[in-house]
């Protein structure tokens, strides 16, 4: 890449004047001018805009580091941050961890992975980012952050061990309560769910949703009518098709990916979804639109988590302190065929 040396050497300029074209400043004749902006043009010259913003004073770069940019929640989040960033004239740098490629579905908080983040940390810190938005794969404690540098830091789709960093999540209990309650409007009798792995977070407030749900339409809870699934679809296959047979006559399903599968049980065994029995899942993932009979279910508010992420972070380094440490948004009820609508 060009440095302005050798635009002013093939321009028989001072780098001074050179420096005052680039930077859009006056003193120099429209002549001059001319023929140093065709010459950084011919030499593909590129700023360097961290040095400039470090000879500014004003650093208007952040880092953004994701557990894994695979993972269907992530894309949606950085795209948010991103627009936070376009509008307020930031700049940002991605680190990936690539940690559900490391780890597969094994927890991720190993000594290792903290290393990986550290690694991480020190490596966006040497190119002069201001703060730094963290962007988890599913709701986990984060080892300190803090520990690491002295900037600022927002969490993302998990929470920290430093009580100051503040943390943008959804209502996960909530919106498996509105689901619920959705499955209600059509049938209050021998509702199950098909919940994710017993050690998920995920897991433990969706299913609190469901129960308060339950109890305050004054429907029993049926422990039968429960199972623990891997998230996947061949999971809500089989589990789905357990729980049909046990005499469910509707199910939330804690996941699309699940609940994909219990419709595929459904349309090979002459079970109409929507009709038969009453499905809902979670996430609002791009299959629940496309399956067919088309899969109800919780859209949660990833775009405007990175959004919010990215406004407290911008808000920190202008000297804010966030209103709140916690920021939990609310998901959104999508109705379709598998709940009659």
């Amino acid at each position: 890449m060009a440095t302005i040396r050798e635009i002013s050497d093939r321009a028989g300029v001072s780098i001074a004047t050179v420096s005052k074209v680039l930077n859009n400043k006056s003193g120099v004749k429209q002549e001059t001018a001319d023929r140093i902006l065709q010459i950084a043009d011919q030499l593909n010259y590129r700023p360097n805009l961290n040095a400039r913003s470090l000879k500014l004073g004003d650093a208007r770069t952040i880092g953004i580091i994701t557990e894994d940019l695979t993972v269907f929640n992530t894309p949606e989040i950085v795209d948010g941050v991103a627009s936070v960033c376009e509008t307020l004239n930031y700049h940002y740098i991605l680190s990936n961890l690539r940690f559900n490629k490391r780890y597969h579905d094994n927890p991720w908080d190993y000594p290792e992975s903290n290393v990986l983040v550290r690694s991480a940390v020190n490596d966006l810190l040497s190119k002069q980012v201001a703060g730094i938005i963290y962007i988890g794969c599913h709701s986990h404690l984060v080892a300190s952050l803090k520990a690491h540098a002295h900037i600022p830091f927002v969490c993302v789709y998990c929470t920290c061990e430093d009580q100051d960093v503040p943390c943008v999540g959804y209502d996960d209990r909530l919106a498996a309560y509105e689901a619920t309650g959705t499955l209600l409007e059509h049938t209050s009798e021998h509702i199950g769910m098909i919940t994710g792995p017993i050690h998920s977070v995920h897991t433990l407030r969706r299913a609190n949703g469901f129960l308060q749900a339950l109890h305050d339409h004054g429907v029993a809870y049926d422990s039968s009518l429960v199972r623990a699934s891997d998230w996947d679809r061949d999971s809500g296959y089989r589990l789905g098709g357990e729980l049909i047979r046990a005499g469910a006559k509707a199910i939330f399903a804690q996941n699309d990916l699940v609940g994909t599968g219990v419709i595929d049980w459904c349309n090979q065994n002459g079970i109409e979804v929507g009709r038969d029995i009453f499905l809902i899942g979670y996430d609002n993932r791009e299959i629940s639109s496309v399956c067919r009979p088309s899969l109800s279910t919780v859209a949660l508010p990833l775009f405007q988590m990175g959004q919010s992420a990215g406004h407290t972070l911008l808000d920190m380094l202008s000297g804010k302190h966030p209103a709140q440490k916690d920021i939990m948004l609310e998901c959104t009820i999508i109705k379709r065929e598998s709940t009659g609508g």
